[in-house]
């Protein structure tokens, strides 16, 4: 029995190719729908006295501001993530993983935060 060896790896050559395009047409149009869904926002938003003063004794994931971190703050953050209200610039600095964006990791951070004390 006698194999052809050229053709064999143009086989598997061919195979390659077709599953790197289909991946990087997949990455593209995966891409494309998610593109929308990027909420960029100004961390250099001017504060008032009164809100510097509250930022300082702002405890991260204190989302609320009432003091403390509690399970209203992750509902908070949850409610903001699903779009129901803007996250104000007070609420972004309490952001408890320090990236200025509120995500459902920030809520199960806090919910984490809860658990332990």
């Amino acid at each position: 029995m006698h194999i052809n060896l050229p053709s064999i790896s143009l086989e598997k050559t061919v195979r390659i190719l077709s599953v790197g395009a289909l991946c990087l047409t997949g990455s593209f149009i995966l891409g494309i729908e998610t593109a929308g869904e990027v909420h960029p926002f100004e961390a250099s938003k001017a504060v008032s006295p009164e809100e510097a003063v509250e930022v300082a004794h702002q405890e991260a994931g204190d989302i609320d501001g009432n003091g403390q971190v509690d399970l209203k703050d992750a509902m908070k953050v949850l409610e903001i993530v699903q779009g129901y209200e803007e996250a104000s610039p007070l609420q972004l600095r309490a952001d408890p993983n320090g990236d200025s964006r509120l995500t459902t990791e920030d809520a199960l951070r806090i919910l984490r935060t809860i658990a332990v004390r």
